[in-house]
């Protein structure tokens, strides 16, 4: 019992923490529109429709840092608008021609949305380009999900109450045993000692 409480405990103290570190991931992403970036790979949060049924709002997606010369036809990307309504977004579309140099050498290249009535973006240039779409994190989606609404919040601040509030608890525990050992005189101390030698030897002779 006391090894599946140890379990437990432990268990407890990772849902929290991996908690902890996403609500903070969550809140440095709506507060700040920073781009996370691990070892080559960016995680972005999917803002709007645009790419439905493929992409819904609020997926959470890892995108592969890479640059214009490495897409292709059918590639899906994440670019910074630079006009319109799409400057200084990261928009992440699908590209529907293969890339083309013009006789600068810059690369142009033409995307849009998969929704059903999507209209094609400005040609964008090889620069613009942040990287391909990988996959999508379906477990952080959903999570994601959950904290961005008032309930998730809700949920994780529970959680932390009923965490404070069992280690609390030990506390108070470890408090009182420790105040009990104190109030015993030398002379209490010295015969439960001796009542366990005397049951430790028993023991041994039954053996």
């Amino acid at each position: 019992m006391k090894n599946f409480r140890k379990v437990l405990n432990v268990l407890s103290t990772i849902l929290l923490l991996s908690a902890t570190a996403l609500v903070v991931f969550v809140f440095v992403i709506r507060l700040t529109g920073a781009k996370p970036k691990i070892f080559g790979y960016y995680i972005f949060n999917v803002a709007s429709d645009s790419m439905t049924p493929m992409l819904e709002v609020n997926d959470v997606i890892l995108v592969k840092q890479c640059g214009g010369e490495d897409v292709h036809k059918g590639d899906v990307i994440t670019y910074r608008g630079q006009s319109g309504e799409l400057a200084g977004k990261d928009i992440t579309h699908k590209v529907i021609e293969e890339p083309v140099k013009d006789s600068g050498g810059t690369i142009r290249i033409k995307t849009k949305g998969t929704k059903d009535g999507a209209i094609e973006d400005p040609v964008l240039t090889g620069e613009q380009v942040i990287g391909k779409y990988v996959r999508t994190l379906k477990i952080l989606s959903f999570i994601f999900t959950i904290f961005k609404q008032w309930y998730g919040l809700a949920i994780f601040l529970g959680v932390i109450v009923l965490f404070m509030g069992a280690e609390i608890r030990n506390l108070v525990k470890l408090s009182k045993k420790a105040d009990a050992i104190e109030s015993l005189s030398k002379e209490q101390i010295k015969e439960i000692l001796k009542q366990a030698e005397e049951e430790s030897k028993s023991d041994n002779n039954g053996e």
